[in-house]
């Protein structure tokens, strides 16, 4: 930015001097660039009793440095409580600036049966008044249906979530449309699965009055004025981005807030980088000290170098289920209280990358997980979220949590894990702890594929494996669009390893396969769409699905152990078993093992058998039939 407003520091409040800089530039007309210019604060002290606003696009604010000393550097000191417990900086905060406000009433209805977590491809009704560059809402409401089939949140003592209360909301643009399958295909993708037997989704134009874009406030340090380390009687919020799109904080160094060094409400594409919020100033109780935070309607925030102290959840989601693609990376943080986390109520697509906590206060220091009875009804605060490679003290702890039909990871770093979590819920997909991944951050990793291919064409979904006569089907569905094709691929070492079984056209569903055999009939199964630069990740893994052949023994009626095995296979049923059938890999009957009349329990000798993969099936005396896989050791 070339066009520079200078200004000096005055005596006494700095306030008016400072708004009517940034009013005058944000009066000047945009350049082709969407900028207007920068109100440039000269090295010294700034007493703010009041608040800033940069309520105009293209308007920047910044310092001569964020240091301590003002004979060199820019402070800011926030001194007072009016109006009480307020925001110091605020980029946005125009009326009436709302991610619910819509261009064409209720939307255009998605058709597609089920979008997983990750597709940027949406079906519609019709493709009319969407063009490439558009802005859109995608609106999942939280139906009856859906929140049941979330365990309508598992808050314990808490009331149960409601209907309307946990609606999805995604800003987006719109990258590409593909008339010819109805389908517009978005800049980034849904972080929460879509199926339309539980809820209907909708694209709606986003009524844009109000918001901010292309600003931002660099380089100087803010010096809260504080009512007592305890206190609350002082600024909250050190910088608030409010109704804003592609605005920045950078380089900012933010002091005895009570609330948050920064804070993003309806706020989408912002990137806080270089930051430290230290030292804050609250209660230690619910509420305060949330250093670096997004609340609601926050989609695709990056916080990137930043440093925390003295917080209760120094890294944040408190949005609930309007936030979405939230990632702090390469950050770190002293003396925290509690955990970095998902807070309440559904965040979706968080991402903990290259974390270091150091001399912690409490415990347990990161969180993606069930916070059941916690706050209001916080229950499932974060699906589809991950911790990679996040580093704390051996002695303090990780909570991931699987939500229902969902999941949440933790890769790599070090530190413990809770294995016995307050609230319901199985543990979330841990691996690599205390060990480094040979990936060592996943925002880079992404970041650095996506700038040499492009995004990924999405995955297929529902992929399943059934009896047709005498051909096994595999069916699929396909979301992405613009794909060269889909290659299916087969394990039948219990998916350690995978072949190409063939390539399909684009577009295709289904594919049948002549060859029964045993080992085909027992392989798993999975799908990815391809183009001519890169290829999908791949569809859930399948098999074939006994159900539709027989009744099936459930897998929690049998206990099967060891796997692999060296010489003795048990077998623990709580049916009486009846026969016991070993196969090998071409089909061939291995053993048979009839069972003792009414016989719950059996061992099978295998110490003859050679090395190698088997296939197991078991009838119980009601005709039902269990099937496994063995691999002798």
């Amino acid at each position: 930015i070339v066009d520079v407003l200078q200004l000096t520091a005055i005596e006494g409040d700095n306030t008016a001097h400072i708004q009517a800089a940034l009013d005058s530039v944000a009066n000047r007309p945009a350049d082709e660039n969407g900028y207007r210019g920068a109100v440039f604060l000269n090295a010294g002290q700034y007493d703010i009793y009041g608040q800033l606003f940069l309520r105009a696009s293209g308007v920047v604010l910044r310092g001569a440095g964020n240091l301590a000393d003002a004979g060199q550097n820019t402070i800011l000191r926030g001194i007072g409580n009016e109006p009480a417990e307020r925001d110091l900086l605020v980029i946005g905060g125009n009326s009436g600036t709302s991610w619910r406000n819509a261009l064409n009433n209720n939307g255009t209805v998605i058709t597609n049966s089920f979008v997983p977590a990750g597709s940027r491809n949406l079906q519609l009704t019709s493709t009319d008044g969407f063009a490439i560059g558009t802005q859109v809402i995608v609106h999942h409401p939280s139906t009856l249906a859906w929140l049941s089939s979330i365990n309508n949140g598992e808050t314990a003592g808490d009331d149960p979530w409601r209907p309307g209360q946990i609606d999805i909301y995604y800003n987006r643009t719109v990258v590409d449309i593909d008339p010819e399958e109805s389908k517009i295909i978005l800049d980034v993708p849904i972080f929460d699965h879509f199926d339309s037997s539980l809820s209907t989704s909708a694209v709606y134009l986003l009524n844009q009055q109000g918001l901010v874009r292309n600003s931002g406030i660099e380089n100087l340090r803010i010096d809260i004025v504080s009512s007592g380390l305890l206190g609350v009687d002082h600024v909250r919020t050190a910088i608030r981005l409010n109704g804003v799109e592609d605005c920045w904080v950078h380089d900012i160094v933010a002091l005895h807030f009570s609330y948050a060094a920064v804070n993003a409400t309806t706020a989408n594409r912002v990137t806080v980088s270089n930051c430290e919020g230290l030292d804050a100033n609250s209660p230690v109780d619910g509420g305060f000290r949330y250093n670096f935070a997004v609340n609601s309607f926050s989609n695709n925030i990056l916080f990137q170098n930043c440093r925390a102290t003295w917080g209760r959840h120094s890294f944040v989601s408190n949005g609930t289920s309007s936030a979405s693609g939230i990632v702090w990376h390469n950050c770190q943080s002293q003396h925290d209280y509690t955990a970095s986390e998902g807070h309440r109520r559904w965040s979706q697509g968080l991402l903990f990358d290259n974390i270091q906590f150091s001399q912690p206060e409490g415990s347990t220091l990161l969180g993606l997980y069930n916070r059941g009875s916690f706050g209001t009804g916080h229950g499932w605060a974060a699906t589809h979220s991950v911790a990679w490679n996040v580093k704390m003290p051996a002695f303090t702890s990780r909570v991931i949590q699987q939500p229902p039909l969902r999941q949440n990871y933790s890769i790599g770093g070090t530190g413990g894990l809770r294995t016995n979590p307050r609230f319901p819920g199985a543990l979330g997909f841990v691996e690599l702890l205390n060990q480094e991944p040979a990936i060592p951050s996943l925002y880079q990793a992404q970041l650095d594929h996506r700038r040499r291919y492009g995004p990924l064409p999405d995955a297929p979904a529902r992929l399943k494996v059934v009896i047709e006569g005498e051909a096994i089907s595999l069916q699929w569905l396909d979301i992405a669009s613009r794909e060269r094709g889909y290659r299916i691929e087969y394990s039948v070492d219990e998916g350690n390893t995978y072949q190409l079984l063939t390539s399909v056209e684009e577009n295709t569903t289904t594919y049948s396969l002549a060859d029964v055999s045993m080992e085909m009939r027992m392989a798993i199964f999975r799908v990815y769409a391809f183009n001519d630069i890169c290829r999908s990740p791949y569809s859930n893994p399948a098999t074939l699905d006994p159900v539709s052949q027989i009744e099936v023994i459930p897998a929690e009626e049998l206990n099967l152990f060891p796997n692999p095995v060296r010489s003795q296979f048990h077998v623990r049923s709580s049916s009486p078993i009846g026969i016991i059938r070993l196969f090998d890999r071409s089909g061939q009957v291995v053993t048979v093992h009839h069972s003792k009349q009414d016989a719950h329990y059996e061992v099978l000798s295998i110490e003859e058998l050679p090395v190698g993969l088997y296939f197991g099936k078991i009838e119980d005396h009601k005709g039902r039939v269990g099937v496994f896989r063995m691999i002798k050791q």
